[in-house]
């Protein structure tokens, strides 16, 4: 196996935290590998960040950018979506279908890290964005205790699991930087409404990143009747150990499998690099 790379995917939506999470990377990292899911189940404009791509291109080099868009929709129907109604009487449906999502997102980017021979994959997690009473846009995938479990799940792979917009401030200030550099800013990131009011703006079609309309529909009661999302950190903590040691793991040796890959050799490999033996930052 080769020498793991000094590059790192990023799970890019185009929206203000994973744009940031791209620019902090590009000044650390060799390439920066774009990686736009499409999970189906409702989810459109998949290419709305295709401008904030190329201003990425522009600024840092052609030849440091890359762009990818992944069909994950299988791997979500393994994860979360075929569990969806089976698993309704022990987690609730923000963990079922949300938190199933992201997490199917989070573990595709590590098998792309894994496939391409990257040193990580990084998101655009926040503090500002841990769910409370009070931040009812919160969600679930922002508490510590589920980034720092993607963050030692993902080292067992020898794969870091990068969050460089953790501690980044308000999200004025990141508004703000991106403003400056000249990047687009989506318009549901500019704290328009997310009501059926705000959605039916004629601007909401100016959007940089996917729109999930499932995801809405999820959350239908904050939308329509300003009901925080029901939330519950111990009860998210369990469903995603779960998949992760119950299902992920299996997904993830069943996909290499089927390209020829020996997972287990590629992980003994990464483990005896340089760049595969760390300690993870927890946050």
């Amino acid at each position: 196996m080769d020498p793991i790379k000094n590059e790192v995917a990023v799970m890019f939506s185009g929206g203000i935290d994973s744009l940031l999470a791209s620019v902090l990377l590009a000044q650390d990292y060799d390439k920066v590998h774009l990686v736009t899911f499409d999970k189906g189940y409702l989810e459109f404009g998949v290419k709305n960040n295709i401008p904030n791509v190329d201003l990425l291109k522009a600024k840092f080099g052609e030849d440091r950018i890359t762009h990818q868009i992944v069909d994950i929709k299988d791997l979500h129907k393994a994860i979360s979506v075929r569990f969806f109604f089976k698993e309704r009487k022990k987690y609730n449906t923000e963990i079922r279908w949300c938190v199933g999502c992201r997490l199917s997102m989070g573990i595709a980017a590590m098998i792309f890290a894994l496939e391409n021979g990257l040193a990580g994959y990084a998101d655009g997690s926040n503090r500002e964005q841990i769910p409370s009473e009070t931040n009812l846009t919160g969600t679930a995938e922002n508490y510590p205790s589920i980034v720092n479990a993607g963050k030692t799940f993902a080292q067992s792979y020898a794969v870091h699991f990068l969050t460089p917009t953790y501690e980044f401030g308000g999200r004025e200030l990141r508004r703000e930087k991106l403003s400056e550099m000249g990047f687009a800013i989506d318009y549901l990131s500019q704290d328009h409404s997310k009501t059926i009011s705000g959605m039916m703006n004629k601007n909401v079609a100016k959007r940089s990143q996917p729109m999930c309309f499932s995801g809405w529909l999820m959350h239908w009661k904050r939308n329509l009747l300003g009901k925080p999302v029901e939330q519950n950190e111990p009860m998210t903590v369990d469903y995603v150990r779960d998949k992760q040691d119950h299902v992920v793991r299996e997904v993830v040796a069943e996909y290499f499998a089927a390209k020829g890959m020996d997972i287990e050799a590629i992980v003994k490999a990464r483990k005896a690099d340089p760049l595969g033996q760390f300690t993870p930052i927890l946050v």
